[in-house]
């Protein structure tokens, strides 16, 4: 009879390695998942780097007037108006990144001035505004000086 204990003994802590090394297995693929659930969950939430956007000329003729936040003419006053300008300057101009660094108070001060003074329903025609922008620089800053304006960002609150 103590023969048979003994052959007892030694299947059931056979058993019981196979039974911890499932369970450990399981443990470790149930671990690797979750991290790599997490990890592609948590990613869009984690902070990026911060990209260096203090230079002026953007590429090639395009300058950007930065960001304009105003109050929309309006009965009421309480709309306000943000919105980011890029330039597109004519190909001889586009080369003299230096000069441009010189009249910028000129033009985000002609920009912001032709914003405010619109109304909701003046903000409707993008285009119309964009075109009323150029001429206005134009005059100020000479004939062709701008080639073209871009909105890069309109919110109207």
């Amino acid at each position: 009879m103590a023969e048979d204990n003994s052959t007892e003994f030694k299947e059931k802590s056979g058993l019981d390695f196979k039974i911890i090394l499932i369970g450990l297995l399981i443990f470790l693929v149930a671990m690797g998942a979750s991290y790599l659930l997490m990890k592609s969950l948590m990613a869009p939430l984690m902070p990026k780097a911060e990209e260096a956007t203090t230079e002026v000329t953007l590429s090639g003729g395009l300058v950007s007037a930065g960001e304009f936040t105003t109050n929309v003419s309006d009965s009421a006053g309480n709309r306000y108006l943000k919105v980011e300008v890029s330039l597109e300057l004519s190909d001889k101009k586009a080369a003299e990144a230096e000069s441009i660094k010189e009249v910028m108070p000129i033009i985000r001060d002609t920009i912001l001035t032709i914003l405010s003074s619109k109304t909701v329903a003046d903000l409707d025609d993008r285009e119309a505004l964009k075109e009323e922008i150029k001429v206005a620089l134009n005059k100020k800053l000479g004939k062709g000086f701008i080639k073209s304006v871009y909105i890069t960002n309109f919110i109207m609150q």
